[in-house]
């Protein structure tokens, strides 16, 4: 392929869009219920100077019954226009088309159970909980006319048109589904019937904003659940919307908030280019109209092909875009984005009420902050002790502000913590994210001595700067009685000679993939395998998408999981713990291995420098290790800079 197919312009509707590549709609909880925020403005505008040729926004609300959160910005009150009309301005300085998706949640009551939900029919929300209010027939017709206010609002803001959120088991799509639609009146039944509230208000907005305000309609494909929305019952319901009523474009999507809720936002485990069938079924029965495709498009290659081999018209990311805003432009240039390694750490924040962030981009949802780089006219000579992420994030700003960078790593590859989990099964793609940060540093003009241990008499003596990022280290504490007690880092790559003596016991204080990686990995291998946590549940740092597949792959392998339990002694081969709230011991059951999984400290004796980072400085999760040393970089580098600029 001599050109790029996602880079081509395309037509939605009469608005001409740059290219084939779409931000896709997510929270970021940058908004507020009354304000769009500067933040948020800046969230989008850097996606728009990246390259996207569309940017569509978060859910916005269309009615003051689908308040799912307090950073949800309300596009039916007017009062927002101005806020609105700036992020349009924004979007539209850098040459990208901007669409506010607009959504009710219906049911899925998500962060604001406290609300009393409307819904088609009185069945129960699998993930709040929450038993919604039966909508009347004047009340569907209020919550049509909700959606049309938030059109017109957008076109007044300079909006460029909608997309009616109408997947992943909100209101539109608990009336198209018979999971969730009951009724027997003109909304419920038939195929014609549960398409109606769809119908309504496309037709609402295109009468509110005329036939030049793009209205598109995200749809779901596929619901994932036993009485739910097939592929099959997608295409009859689209094909009848396009013959009646058609949009200017469908997106897609597949699962609801129940427990197919892990393939809504497939991670990791998923491999690439999954669910592509569903698009590309869709496309098959659109009868021309534009079909996008959201279904963890990775980078520019993958969209081409989707759109080359006919799968999709157009591509929407979300996850690759939340990795590098500049995606577009870099792949266009030739340079290597951040990659995406679909850990759903960015899941996690949003749904737990946090600002959007990516595990290792440090400037994700916080576009407003970030500091600019001016390169300085005297580089000053930085050496930096450990070659994990937090080393090579400060070796790789340094490098940007124009300093002579060295990195020393003891060990023979860079990557750190990050190398180290890329070996458990299933998380390979963590060496994506270890390599783009080496590549990041090497191509800059970075020194790298690997398999350099530097000691404490040799670090005053590196150069002008010195920056100690050497990590933390596992404590291995003994549990009396026991024989055989291990670190779970390098577990899996042991190669002595003695076997593992079975059962094995995992103390999980990590609460985190890996841990649950490994427990897969060992019962995979034959072993007798129970993870034992102080928690009430495993998984605290795992996002509750990721954490499905996590509990079902652990039940697949036979991995037992047994909480509120601390370990307290091994007496004759068995394994007694005392509950973590009560103190009750009793015996657990047999064990021949007990595996540390955390916590970590700072080993004693760890190298005093000018600046120290990460773990060094205090063992936590990745994202907070990337932060900090991204924060440490500019504080250091600007203010040499200022330094240098009071001595002129």
């Amino acid at each position: 392929m001599t050109t790029r197919r996602s880079l081509e312009p395309i037509k939605l509707g009469t608005l001409e869009v740059r290219n084939r590549v779409a931000q896709s709609a997510t929270v970021t909880n940058l908004g507020r219920n009354d304000a769009v925020t500067d933040a948020m403005v800046a969230f989008y505008a850097e996606r728009a100077r990246g390259g996207v040729g569309l940017i569509v926004t978060e859910g916005l609300s269309v009615h003051p019954t689908s308040l799912p959160n307090t950073t949800a910005p309300l596009a039916y009150d007017e009062s927002l226009v101005p806020g609105f009309t700036k992020l349009a301005s924004a979007v539209h300085e850098h040459g990208a088309a901007i669409l506010g998706q607009i959504w009710h949640v219906g049911r899925q009551a998500l962060w604001n159970p406290g609300l009393i939900p409307w819904a088609p029919s009185g069945t129960r929300d699998p993930y709040s909980g929450t038993t919604p209010h039966v909508m009347t027939d004047a009340e569907i017709l209020e919550v049509v006319e909700g959606f049309a206010t938030s059109a017109v609002n957008l076109r007044r803001a300079g909006f460029d048109g909608v997309e009616l959120h109408g997947a992943h088991g909100y209101l539109i799509t608990q009336f198209m589904s018979p999971l969730s639609n009951q009724r027997t009146d003109r909304w419920g039944g038939s195929v014609e019937n549960r398409a109606r509230f769809a119908l309504e208000i496309i037709r609402a907005c295109r009468r509110a904003c005329g036939p030049d305000f793009v209205v598109g309609l995200k749809m779901e494909a596929h619901e994932y659940i036993e009485g739910g929305l097939t592929l099959e019952d997608s295409q009859e319901l689209v094909s009848h919307i396009v013959a009646t009523e058609a949009p200017d474009y469908i997106s897609t999507g597949q699962g609801n908030f129940s427990p197919s809720l892990e393939k809504h936002v497939p991670d990791m485990h998923f491999g690439e280019r999954p669910f592509v069938h569903l698009p590309r079924g869709i496309r098959e029965v659109a009868q021309g109209v534009p079909v996008m495709a959201v279904t963890r498009v990775s980078d520019l290659d993958t969209a081409d092909d989707l759109i080359e081999d006919g799968t999709a018209d157009l591509v929407g990311m979300t996850r690759a875009l939340l990795a590098d805003a500049h995606l577009v432009r870099k792949a266009a240039a030739g340079q290597t984005p951040r990659p995406c390694i679909y850990c759903n750490v960015c899941w996690e924040y949003i749904h737990t009420g946090r600002v959007v962030a990516c595990v290792y981009g440090p400037d994700t949802g916080r576009e407003a902050e970030v500091p600019v780089v001016v390169p300085v006219s005297e580089p000053v000579d930085v050496h930096i002790v450990g070659g994990g992420p937090a080393g090579l994030e400060v070796a790789r700003v340094g490098l940007d502000y124009g300093h002579a960078v060295t990195v020393h790593e003891k060990d023979s590859e860079l990557g750190g913590r990050i190398r180290r989990e890329s070996r458990v099964p299933g998380r390979e793609i963590y060496a994506e994210a270890a390599d783009w940060l080496e590549d990041q540093v090497r191509s800059a003009g970075a020194v790298i001595a690997t398999g350099s241990e530097i000691g404490a008499e040799e670090v005053s003596g590196l150069g002008d700067l010195v920056v100690v990022a050497t990590g933390a280290v596992p404590q291995v504490a003994p549990v009396p009685g026991a024989e055989t007690v291990l670190a779970l880092d390098g577990l899996l790559e042991r190669d002595d000679e003695t076997p593992l003596g079975g059962p094995i016991v995992i103390i999980d204080e990590i609460e985190s993939e890996p841990v649950y990686g490994v427990a897969e990995e060992l019962a995979r291998r034959g072993h007798q395998v129970t993870v034992l946590t102080r928690r009430a549940a495993i998984g605290r740092r795992v996002s509750y998408i990721s954490l499905i597949g996590v509990l079902r792959r652990l039940d697949e392998r036979g991995v037992t999981v047994q909480t509120l339990a601390v370990p307290r002694a091994v007496e004759d081969g068995r394994l007694v713990v005392a509950h973590s709230f009560s103190g009750r011991t009793y015996p657990l059951g047999p064990v021949g291995t007990i595996v540390r999984a955390g916590p970590y400290e700072v080993p004693a004796g760890t190298l005093a420098g000018d600046v120290t980072v990460g773990d060094a400085s205090g063992p936590r999760e990745l994202l907070a290790v990337v932060r900090e040393a991204n924060a440490a970089a500019h504080r250091v580098f600007s203010r040499v800079r200022a330094s240098e600029a009071a001595d002129a």
